[in-house]
């Protein structure tokens, strides 16, 4: 077995300048929420309270989890920037604490995984340790300082979607009460979240005191630092909310049927998906759509729209007329005239450069035509519609203002679609009218005509090779290596290496979106076999210790091998920076740490769309919006194969919006819907990134698996979006009672992951009985191949 791991530990290069970029993403994605003036702080005494305080959450459990070498506290990136942490015996109790309840976990957990199982640890991956609040404060133990610093913190992750209970998607009341004796004592308090995703906090409303309140998200290994830097203003907050926070989760509609059939999700709210529900029908959210504070001020105003080539481009003067340098990000939003519309939809957006106070950047909004559009699902075609379209300009979703009027005379045929997973049955949505009076004083544009879309499928020849006709190809070794071939310690996949004597090597997946997640540590023994030296997922340490003790290597056995990565912030914060050069800067980063050790399918970014903030992975996705997703999708894309032969893998394909039962529910949706909120994003970065890969998702949709959906992954993939890459499933969702192998073949599917030997018996028993043809196999391997043989080596 041969692998690139190194053969020293040393912090090289590559590791300090991720990590700068890391810092760079982690500053600008943090949303200063509240502020009455207490920040920015200065290097200071403090009382330093909360969960998340010493045991800072990076990121999300499950595949997002990345190794790296070393994770910055809030602890120590305070300590850092100069704070003297003044509650050192409250920080050792907790200390103990924590480390006494995780132990009292893994226990209880290990004696549910006696016998483990692929199912029996899809249920078990999002169950995560819930930190414990250290309890009560008591007025009389309280530090004495003028400012302090409490640390909420919550963690969720694949497998397991949140709850709307205390702990969880609501404050304890441990929490609330420490939150209103620190408060009522401190001057100057500041509330820190690290969470993932929004919770629920409507208890701190009857709360005063509460001098600023910091969303610091999942910010990866350089967070302590970069929270650190954001309160003493060293860095001025830029990041702004990707999705919007409800006031409590009664207002996230038909939020009580969320998670709660294991065979059925109705997707009722029809397009009306974040803010498009609570701008819609006028529901006051805490924390709107693209909301954020700084410590300066911007104003903006539109100097000019002009028409150019089926483009508006917006040209917008930004002025920074605070004390304090920074960045300020500029959305322009749509009203579109009509029945069933959405009050308004984000159509572009951009972020300026560091500008000093007093001082003037002008910047473009550019967007198609094609954003005004709808799906009108009677002719299956995407038209724009008659009428009158106002274009807005805001610092959120709240704040819009209109700038010009945008006349289209006669309805507008972009595009002619075929009908394509269409529902069941007809799915009793929401329904909205636009009606609105359309400025006169305003700039009027008028568009007669538009250049229709037309898309073709273009299949590039394996010039000059010969097609290996073998299934083997079309299925992964399993989770481990065939020790024949190369190894990355970590992957969570491998192509077959039974052709390697054939020129035809296997390549490594190894998961995302959040950075690369690898073994740090692993050894390579005489016979070739390697073994972690540590855990590279959380959830192998709910294993039987006898289990534990066969999997884990012995590090005087062989040669120790080292592989330190980068973990980024996880993106919902990457989102919320709503900077896309910083978005492709990580794709590249992510890419060359890809091609020192051997990567060739990073798995990510994963670009489901936000549509309850109960589920468990919404921190691996970017956004309630298809727009804001699919961009940053896009360079992310971009990045990571600006490297020949490294491959993106854009996921989970598609309204895989929850992880309850995501192996056996259906999400039943409207063709519309689909069209406009969850294909769009894919859509966006299919057409701007071609990437090379796709990954399928576990659910159903419309009663069909997705893997087995032909209009999913052919019909709309391959013809109407010419997607010419590999298209894979997503690992173990075939099998008994799952999506069958070889109809998923069939449908579109090129590659069953992670595979093994049961799939390939699946597959050989389909070809002879006549359930596969000779013409699938042979399409599904050319794509493979092709993929195997331009991979980087």
């Amino acid at each position: 077995m041969t692998t690139k791991s190194q053969l020293t530990d040393h912090e090289s290069a590559r590791e300090l300048r991720n990590r700068a970029l890391s810092y760079e993403i982690a500053t600008e994605g943090v949303v200063l929420l509240e502020n009455n003036g207490v920040l920015p702080l200065s290097p200071c005494p403090i009382a330093l309270y909360g969960a998340g305080a010493q045991y800072t959450i990076k990121g999300g459990s499950g595949s997002g989890e990345v190794n790296a070498r070393h994770n910055v506290s809030v602890l120590e990136g305070l300590i850092d920037a100069g704070f003297d942490i003044l509650t050192n015996e409250w920080l050792k109790r907790y200390d103990e604490q924590w480390k006494s309840g995780r132990k009292s976990f893994l226990s209880s957990m290990r004696r549910k995984l006696l016998i483990p199982t692929a199912r029996r640890i899809d249920a078990l991956l999002g169950i995560e340790y819930i930190y414990p609040t250290g309890g009560m404060l008591v007025a009389e133990q309280l530090a004495s300082a003028d400012t302090c610093i409490y640390v909420v913190a919550r963690q969720s992750g694949e497998g397991k979607d949140r709850e709307d209970i205390p702990g969880n998607f609501r404050l304890t009341d441990d929490e609330i009460a420490n939150i209103r004796l620190c408060a009522a004592n401190y001057p100057r308090f500041v509330l820190l979240i690290n969470s993932g995703a929004p919770i629920d906090l409507t208890p701190l409303d009857d709360i005063p005191g509460i001098g600023a309140i910091v969303y610091m998200g999942q910010l990866g290994m350089e967070g302590g630092h970069a929270v650190a830097h954001i309160l003493t203003g060293k860095v001025n907050p830029s990041g702004k909310l990707a999705v919007t926070w409800p006031k409590s989760y009664e207002d996230v509609p038909f939020g009580d049927e969320f998670g709660k059939d294991p065979e059925l999700a109705l997707y009722k709210e029809g397009i009306y998906v974040g803010y498009r529900y609570f701008d819609s029908f006028d529901v006051s959210p805490r924390y709107p759509f693209g909301y954020g504070l700084t410590y300066t001020s911007f104003v903006h105003s539109a100097q000019q729209i002009r028409l150019s080539d089926d483009k508006l481009i917006c040209s917008v003067e930004v002025t920074n007329n605070g004390p304090r340098a920074g960045k300020n990000i500029v959305q322009a939003y749509a009203r579109c005239p009509g029945e069933d519309c959405e009050y308004q939809r984000l159509v572009a957006f951009a972020k300026t450069k560091v500008l000093q106070p007093k001082e003037t950047e002008i910047i473009s909004l550019c967007f198609d035509i094609a954003s005004l559009a709808q799906y009108d699902e009677s002719d299956a075609q995407t038209i724009v519609r008659e009428g009158d379209y106002i274009v807005l300009l805001g610092d959120d979703s709240r704040s819009t203002v209109p700038v010009a009027v945008v006349r289209v005379p006669n309805t507008l045929i972009l595009e002619h679609h075929k009908h394509l997973c269409r529902p069941r049955t007809n799915i009793a949505e929401l329904h909205h009218t636009n009606r609105f009076e359309v400025p006169r004083d305003l700039p009027h544009i008028s568009i007669n005509s538009i250049t229709r879309a037309e898309h073709s499928r273009v299949v590039a020849p394996l010039t000059g090779e010969t097609s290996q006709f073998d299934v083997r190809l079309l299925a992964g070794t399993g989770m481990n290596a065939d020790k024949n071939g190369f190894s990355v310690p970590g992957a969570v996949g491998h192509t077959t290496a039974a052709f390697v004597n054939e020129g035809v090597h296997n390549i490594e997946f190894c998961d995302g979106p959040a950075g690369l997640r690898l073994e740090k540590k692993s050894v390579l023994y005489p016979n070739g076999e390697i073994k972690p030296l540590e855990f590279s997922l959380s959830i192998y340490e709910y294993l039987p210790r006898w289990m534990r003790y066969f999997l884990i290597g012995k590090e005087n056995k062989g040669q120790v091998l080292y592989q330190y990565v980068t973990a980024f912030p996880v993106e919902a914060m990457v989102a919320q920076t709503w900077n896309v050069e910083l978005a492709q800067k990580m794709g590249e980063a992510i890419s060359d740490e890809m091609s020192e050790y051997g990567v060739s399918f990073w798995l990510g970014p994963a670009m489901n769309i936000v549509r309850n903030p109960l589920c468990g992975r919404n921190y691996e996705y970017y956004s309630e919006d298809p727009l804001l997703t699919g961009r940053m999708a896009s360079v992310t894309a971009k990045g990571v194969e600006s490297r020949s032969g490294n491959y993106c893998t854009l996921k989970h394909f598609c309204a895989n919006n929850q992880e309850a039962y995501r192996r056996t529910v259906s999400s039943d949706v409207d063709e519309r819907v689909l069209r406009e909120i969850y294909w769009r994003g894919f859509e966006i970065a299919i057409r701007e990134a071609h990437p090379s890969s796709i990954m399928i998702a576990y659910n159903k949709l419309n009663g069909t698996y997705c893997a087995m959906n032909h209009e999913l992954c052919s019909d709309l993939l391959r013809d109407e979006w010419g997607f010419d890459g590999v298209i894979m499933t997503d690992w173990y969702s075939t099998g008994p009672e799952l999506a069958d192998e070889a109809e998923c073949i069939r449908a579109g599917v090129d590659l069953i992951m992670p595979g093994g030997e049961e799939t390939i018996q699946a597959l050989t028993k389909a070809h002879k009985e006549g359930k596969l043809s000779d013409a699938d196999i042979n399409r599904a391997t050319n794509q493979v191949l092709r993929a195997i043989r331009n991979a980087r080596r």
